[in-house]
Order: structure tokens, then sequence, then C-alpha cells
């Protein structure tokens, strides 16, 4: 199971970028959901000999509420099978990941390895984002769009980079990396998230630092944390700052810097609202994207809970012929963000599916960092930094249509909630034999 996990981390972050650059045929993009359905064979198989005792009872409701809302929806607007699996795909393909961890006895010298191949292709976005970022330049172009490293689009590029950033950070905390490594690793790390003029990067980098850094503060040392988390900003500031200006202006018809940007109030209110109806043929920004579905279906009780289907607003990876047949009225607000896509395709009762597995996420992450002095413990402080960062990042981007982050969430989410339930597990007898202690002695009283 080891290496099937491996070679999942692998397809799920170099595959679509090793089949657009031709070095593997056009197919190897679906590597990572075949290999999904391998590991699923695997969990059906081994998972009910154990009972899936590692699976808590709330990640099950959690799924069973999910799958009615689902299904309630795809009846609700007879959404046609073809346009149902090809919506299915990015739904669902990633969440066999999270049952894996559940029925694998982990090790910590595994889960190190695992780590360590995350850690080597996050160091690997570094050569390839900057030869990305030479090409931009070399054509006399501005826009750092194609940057992108191996990972699809720029912005993701940028999350994986600051969720690699919440996770060394806590490694560091642990005493698992030594401060020095920590801020070479920080400053490689940052890079890329600069040469692509991601701005959404001020935003994600301090909250997931901050959390994670506060989270895994000891007492009396907070103060010296918040000082270094201050310190980490100012130099993340005096990376990011000139280079982003520097590449925002180089060959830029339309130059700006980064503090020109968030200094105009207009200019951010319409980089997040577009103003855009439906309808309207213009771009949609991130507010819209949330705002006109819920205006459109507040007259429509039934479709503002459920949606109109799973896969019946967006653009079908199976052709024309099973696009939704609400895509063309609502499929721009689907594109914008995971946010927007599940308000109108799942609903508002979906939606909060979604949001409730981030908390459930951040829950198990906090508890097991707060008990677990090993690697999942240093893991789960940095998992609840990325969590946060994940949870606002839903309503910026399509989270669930990159493998790289809907894979590697769902599986390092079961590495975290399995070592919850082994940490229950391990309470539950002191718990009961303390429990029972005041029965033994009035029984012994009584002889």
């Amino acid at each position: 199971m080891q290496l099937l996990t491996l070679v999942i981390i692998l397809a799920a972050t170099l595959s679509g970028y090793l089949a657009d650059m031709h070095i593997a045929p056009s197919g190897f993009r679906f590597l990572p959901e075949a290999l999904a359905v391998l590991a699923l064979a695997v969990v059906l198989v081994v998972g009910p000999r154990q009972r899936f005792k590692l699976v808590g009872a709330r990640y099950w409701i959690l799924f069973a509420a999910t799958a009615a809302i689902v299904v309630a929806g795809v009846v609700i607007n007879a959404v046609a099978p073809g346009t149902f699996i090809g919506g299915a795909r990015y739904y669902l393909r990633a969440i066999p990941m999270f049952l894996v961890p559940a029925v694998m006895d982990l090790t910590e010298t595994q889960l190190r390895t695992q780590l360590r191949l995350l850690l080597g292709i996050a160091l690997l976005q570094l050569p390839i984002s900057l030869y990305q970022r030479h090409q931009v330049t070399e054509l006399e172009r501005w826009s750092g769009d194609p940057v992108v490293g191996t990972l699809g689009i720029s912005s993701i590029l940028s999350i994986f980079m600051i969720a690699g950033i919440c996770i060394a950070a806590a490694m560091a905390l642990r005493g698992r990396l030594s401060k020095l490594s920590f801020i070479a690793l920080f400053v490689l790390f940052i890079i890329p998230t600069t040469i692509n003029e991601t701005k959404s990067t001020v935003l994600l980098l301090p909250l997931g630092l901050l959390t994670t850094l506060m989270l895994g503060s000891q007492r009396g040392r907070r103060t010296r944390n918040v000082a270094w988390a201050l310190g980490l900003l100012v130099l993340f500031g005096a990376l990011y700052v000139p280079v982003y200006d520097y590449y925002a202006t180089l060959n830029n018809p339309y130059p700006y810097t980064v503090e020109s940007f968030f200094s105009d109030s207009k200019t951010v209110e319409g980089y997040v609202d577009q103003g855009t109806d439906l309808g309207s043929r213009r771009e949609a920004g991130r507010w819209d994207s949330l705002e006109v579905p819920l205006r459109t279906f507040s007259s429509d009780p039934v479709r503002l809970m459920f949606g109109v289907g799973i896969g019946n607003a967006s653009v079908s990876a199976l052709g024309s012929r099973y696009t939704g047949e609400y895509n063309v009225l609502l499929g721009r607000y689907t594109a914008v963000s995971s946010g927007g896509a599940f308000l109108v395709e799942i609903g508002v009762l979906g939606l909060a599916m979604v949001m409730l597995a981030y908390w459930l996420s951040l829950r198990d992450a906090i508890f097991v960092a707060l008990r677990d002095s090993t690697l999942v413990g240093a893991l789960a402080l940095g998992w609840a930094g990325v969590t946060v960062v994940l949870a606002i990042a839903t309503y910026y981007k399509t989270l669930h249509a990159f493998e790289s982050l809907s894979f590697l969430f769902w599986y390092l989410l079961g590495v975290i909630a399995a070592q919850r339930m082994r940490l229950t597990e391990r309470k539950a007898p002191a718990t009961a034999s303390a429990a029972t202690a005041p029965l033994r002695t009035t029984l012994r009283s009584t002889r």
C-alpha cells in the first residue's frame, strides 16, 4: 500500500504536467483517477475486515449526508447520466484517498518517506517556475499566469507552496527541522508564489503561518513565536513586493505595483466583484460567483438547498454532448471557485457539508497536534494552518478540479483522522478503568 500511495502522490502532482509537455501520452493525465480506483478496490477488500475502526462516525455521517444531498439534486433536476458521471469525476475521485490511511498500518518511517517525497516535489517547483518565468520574459509577455510549476495554474502552485510552508513551520516548532533549514525552505517556497504574481498569497500565507505558529506555541514562548512570525512576514514582504513589482511592470502595457493594487479600493473591488448579472457576458468575480446564484435561487427554495445537480452547470470532459443544461446560464460562476461551483450544483446544503469537512479537519488536526509528539503530531500542527488556507481558498479557486490539492487534502486528512482514532482508543481503557474504580471499591467494602 505504501508503494501505491507514493505513486499516487507523484501522479497527482506530475502527471498533468508530463502530459502537457508531451513527455507522456495525453491520457497520462487520468492516471491519478485510475490509481484512486485501484486504491478504492484495496480499501473495499481490507476495510471490512477491520470494520473501518479508524474512521470516525462523524465522517460516515458527513459522507452519508453529502451523498443524500447529491442524489436529491440529481433526481430533482433529472440530470442526465453522462452529465452526472462527468460531474462526479471531479467531486468524488479524491475521496477514496481518505480511507487509505484507515486500512494501512502506516509507520512513522513510511510517513517520513511520503513527506520527503512531497518536499522533493515542492522543491522541484522552483527551477520549473523560474524557467517558465524566463520564457514569459523572453516572449516579452507580462502575465505571471503561465508560471504554474507542475500544478496546472499559478494560483494552485501558490496554494501548494503555502501549504508546504505551514508544514515546514510545524516541523521547525517540533524540533524536526532546524530554524536555518526552515528559513531556507521558506525562501525557496516563496519564490514561485512571487514570480507568478499571485495576489492571494498576501492573504493566505499570513493566515496559514500565524495559525500554525500560534497553535504550536507553548506557554511562555507565544511572544517569541509571534515575533518569529512577524519576522518571517517581513522577510516575505522584502522578497515579494520588489519581485512582484518588477515583473508586474516589465513589458506590461498596463503597469502597476502590488502596493498600488491593494491601496486602490476600486481596483480591489473590481477584482473581487465584476458586477455581473445572470446572462451577463462579462467574466464573473469571486463575489459574483456566490451572490448571483444566491439571488437567482432565492425564489426557488429547492434549488437553493440542493442546487441544479452535480455536473449540471459545468463543462464536461466527456464532450459537449454531456455538458450540463445549466452551463450556458450558470457555467461562468462554477468556473470561478469551488465555493461557486458547490453553491450552484449541490446547493447551500452541499456547500455546508464541504465547510463541515474543513471544520472536522481543523478539529482533528488540533486534537492530534496537542496530544501527539510523533511525526503525525507535527504534521497535524501544520495541517491546522493548511486547513485554514484551503477553507478560504475554496472561495478563490476551483480546488476540487485539481488533483494536486484534492488528492493530497483527503489523504493527509485521512492520516490525521486515523491518528485521532488511535489516540482515542488508547485513552479509552484508562478512562474506563477510572470510571469503574468507585464500583470496585464498593464491592471490596461489602465483602
